[in-house]
């Protein structure tokens, strides 16, 4: 099985090396483009934004990626002295961190405003795909499936103060679904402080702080959900977040239709779309909607659109795109 994370294929329809610029290389008013490249959170990621100063911008990055490993410490499933490794495997957390508080908070809010479409707590859908369906288990992965079940469902979160509990036993989370889209706002917010309004930041998913400096739109190619290689569209984002979300990352049978992305409703993989792209406001809404729309209908997705200030661009199973 190829064990990649959802947010670290950027959903995974956006290639950092397929950032299309106009005249984003010349000087403008004694201001220039700066581009970090480097591999956090799993992933090659960049940084780039407009200045005037180089060595100010390298002190800034270096503080960024302290920043990102700080919250990454938080946040990764993979990390064994992490705080959402600790709460998995205890069921709770009596002194949880301000940024685990509150990416609980969110995703909690996003959970009930989806009807459930967005739900961290499927962790336990990984384990047992990983452990019946990728060894073709099936009768043995269809008993265990209502019991995981019960185990599924965001309100099972008890939060109070800075405590986190889980309901019910063998319960856990993964924030792979939301966790990228919030660090991405961060170190997009720590930019702006410093000066670097004028950014675009690639850690997994994708923000603007702003617009180029020309006021020219950052231009993002997304790959083709068919076969990851041809661009399949260029979108253009000025401000806010942008995330993709497809069934073809991780998957646990040879056809595919077994994948990361589960309907915490059925638990199993929706497969209505072959990618879901959202533009929000925000990183953090963009990547935890595209999660959500892959287990929504279009008129569903309408709806929820219309509350998020966000679009969505829908590759169908046959290859063709709704713009929403």
């Amino acid at each position: 099985m190829n064990h990649i994370r959802r947010n670290l294929l950027k959903g995974v329809a956006v290639l950092p090396t397929i950032i299309l610029m106009n005249g984003a290389c010349e000087k403008v008013d004694k201001n220039r483009r700066f581009k970090w490249e480097g591999y956090v959170l799993g992933t090659d990621s960049s940084i780039q934004a407009y200045g005037n100063d180089e060595a100010e911008f390298d002190r800034v990055i270096e503080d960024a990626v302290l920043l990102i490993k700080r919250l990454e410490h938080i946040f990764s499933l993979y990390d064994p002295t992490s705080e959402i490794v600790k709460l998995n495997e205890t069921g709770k957390l009596e002194k949880a961190s301000q940024e685990m508080i509150e990416l609980i908070t969110i995703l909690k809010s996003i959970y009930e405003k989806t009807n459930g479409a967005f739900d961290i707590t499927v962790q336990p859908l990984w384990q047992l795909y990983d452990d019946y369906m990728i060894n073709k288990n099936q009768n043995e992965f269809d008993s265990k499936l209502e019991e995981v079940k019960a185990l599924i469902g965001s309100e099972m979160i008890h939060v109070s103060g800075n405590k986190i509990s889980f309901e019910n036993t063998g319960m856990a989370i993964s924030s792979n679904g939301i966790a990228q889209g919030y660090i991405t706002d961060k170190v997009t917010s720590f930019l702006k402080d410093n000066g670097f309004i004028h950014s675009l930041i690639d850690i997994g998913e994708y923000c603007a702080g702003g617009p180029q400096l020309n006021n020219e739109p950052w231009r993002i190619g997304l790959l083709d959900p068919f076969d990851q290689i041809s661009v399949a569209d260029v979108v253009e984002l000025s401000k806010g977040g942008l995330a993709t979300s497809g069934g073809y990352g991780t998957v646990f049978d040879d056809t595919g239709e077994a994948n990361h992305l589960f309907n915490p409703e059925t638990g199993l993989s929706p497969n209505l779309y072959a990618s879901v792209t959202v533009i929000a406001d925000d990183a953090t809404t963009a990547d935890a909607l595209s999660t959500a729309f892959s287990n929504m209908e279009i008129s569903s997705i309408k709806s929820l659109l219309k509350d998020y200030n966000a679009k969505a661009r829908l590759t169908m199973r046959d290859g063709s795109v709704i713009q929403l």
